[in-house]
C-alpha cells in the first residue's frame, strides 16, 4: 500500500519593487521605516488583487516586529511575501519576508498585527472586520 499525503506550501502573496533613493538614509541603506512601508504597500497590493473594499482607517497595527538580516539599497530589487498566520473576527496577524533580488539574499522578516476598530466619540473601539477583508486573509493562510 502506497501512503500518499497531499503538502501544502503556502502560496503567499508577493509584490514587487525597486528600491529608490527617497528610501534610503545618510548610508546609502534603507532605513527601517521604509522597509516597513514597502511592507505595507505590499499589504495594500494585496487588498486591491484581492478585491478588498476600501479598509482605509480601520486597521490600525497593534504590533509590529520586524527582523532585518541585509541591506537593501538604491537600485536593489525585492520581493515582499506576506501570507497570514492568524485571522481571527477583530484582528489579523500577519508575517512577511523581504527579499533582495539583486544579492539574492532574504533582507528581512517579521509580522504585524492589525486591529479593525472604528471611531466612537473620539475613541478607538474594536469592531469585527468586514467579511471580504477577512475572506481574502484567510484564502491567503496556510490549513
Amino acid at each position: 500500500m502506497v501512503l500518499r499525503l497531499k503538502v501544502f506550501v503556502p502560496m503567499p502573496f508577493e509584490a514587487r519593487y525597486r528600491v529608490y533613493l527617497h528610501h534610503t538614509d545618510a548610508a546609502g541603506i534603507v532605513h527601517f521605516s521604509r522597509l516597513l512601508a514597502l511592507v505595507e504597500q505590499a499589504e495594500e497590493d494585496f487588498y486591491a488583487s484581492a478585491g478588498v473594499s476600501s479598509i482605509q482607517g480601520i486597521f490600525p497595527r497593534r504590533e509590529v516586529y520586524a527582523s532585518f538580516t541585509y541591506p537593501l539599497r538604491r537600485g536593489d530589487e525585492v520581493a515582499v511575501r506576506i501570507w497570514a498566520e492568524e485571522v481571527r473576527r477583530r484582528a489579523v496577524k500577519y508575517r512577511f519576508e523581504v527579499f533582495n533580488l539583486t544579492a539574492g539574499v532574504k533582507a528581512a522578516e517579521g509580522y504585524v498585527v492589525g486591529v479593525c476598530v472604528d471611531v466612537k466619540e473620539g475613541k478607538l473601539v474594536a469592531v469585527e472586520c468586514p467579511e471580504d477583508f477577512l475572506e481574502a486573509w484567510r484564502r491567503n493562510a496556510p490549513p
